[in-house]
């Protein structure tokens, strides 16, 4: 994330503890400037600025035309994409993060998404103290920001972070008509990073924040669960008929073997003597036990198998498999 320009926390980013399960899955966290606290809105807060040299902004404009997402969590929560449709209207995707950039269609000119809307969902605990968050999704937005009165930041220097933008309204919320120009990335580009946060109530329960990652917010119908289901038992039906058809023609193979041995004389048995095939298996599978009984025997069995399973459930829930506050 922080090999392209954007914006760096003081000090330099720092890798957060991960478990197992993440560093297997890829996923490697990372702090972010952001600042944001509970309950206290943001209006049009400037980051930082980053001045693009040639290099960069092909560098940049490559991963922007490559389709890169950032993936941002805030309390274990993954944020959501707001975006528009070709109609205009709002939609709201729980996969796959927000684009770090898009390609005009027109002028095929790059831009960059330099401001976000980051916006958060609380929630009251019944007989509890304080607040939990239980929705996180940003709106991210490409704005050529301007000072001001004409003033130009070197990036560095603390006043820019104090100036008034013009291309910001005091007190409000950015929104997409309120923009006049699209950030581009291009060399001796000057990006001025700014970011919104807001916070609405939301009567959903901590336990069920989760719901709406798994339904999409109901955008995938029920339906498509039976088709996955049905699918699968296809598979499996389909997968059985064949191994069992296999088993079928090597016993029917074996049976006439043995039907034909029947027919031969006592010296042309005692030279067939050696068994194969599936008399063969009787010696091992049907052999009862001779110290100790066989429902012993089949507890031994069932319970080793149960003891197994429980254990490896337990690890790859010890290593961030199983729970979807750890992908």
């Amino acid at each position: 994330y922080y090999r392209l320009p954007f914006c760096r926390p003081t000090g330099g980013p720092k890798m957060a503890s991960e478990n197992l399960g993440e560093f297997l899955t890829g996923n490697k966290i990372q702090n972010s400037p952001y600042s944001i606290n509970m309950l206290r809105e943001v209006y049009c807060q400037v980051l930082c600025q980053v001045h693009l040299t040639k290099v960069e902004a092909h560098v940049f404009a490559m991963h922007i035309k490559a389709g890169y997402h950032n993936n941002w969590i805030i309390d274990n929560l993954p944020g959501a994409n707001v975006g528009l449709t070709a109609s205009g209207q709002q939609q709201t995707h729980y996969a796959g993060g927000f684009p770090i950039g898009f390609k005009a269609q027109d002028t095929k000119e790059i831009y960059v998404y330099n401001h976000v809307n980051i916006m958060l969902k609380y929630h009251n605990p019944e007989g509890k103290d304080g607040h939990r968050v239980v929705g996180f999704a940003v709106e991210p937005m490409s704005v050529k920001h301007q000072y001001a009165g004409g003033y130009q930041w070197d990036g560095e220097n603390s006043e820019g972070f104090t100036k008034p933008l013009s291309t910001c309204r005091a007190n409000q919320h950015m929104d997409h008509n309120s923009i006049y120009a699209f950030q581009k990335v291009a060399p001796d580009e000057n990006i001025i990073y700014t970011y919104d946060v807001t916070w609405k109530y939301s009567e959903t329960a901590w336990a069920s924040r989760w719901d709406v990652y798994l339904s999409e917010d109901h955008m995938v119908p029920a339906q498509v669960h039976w088709y996955s289901i049905t699918n699968s038992i296809l598979v499996v039906l389909f997968l059985s008929l064949l191994v069992v058809s296999i088993l079928v023609r090597n016993l029917r193979r074996d049976i006439a073997g043995y039907n034909a041995m029947s027919a031969l004389t006592d010296e042309e048995k005692e030279e067939e003597a050696e068994e194969s095939g599936w008399k063969l298996v009787h010696a091992d599978v049907f052999r009862p036990p001779s110290n100790s009984p066989m429902v012993y025997c089949i507890m031994v069995g069932s319970g080793a198998q149960l003891g197994l399973c429980a254990f490896f459930t337990i690890c790859c829930s010890a290593v961030g498999f199983l729970s979807p506050a750890r992908r």
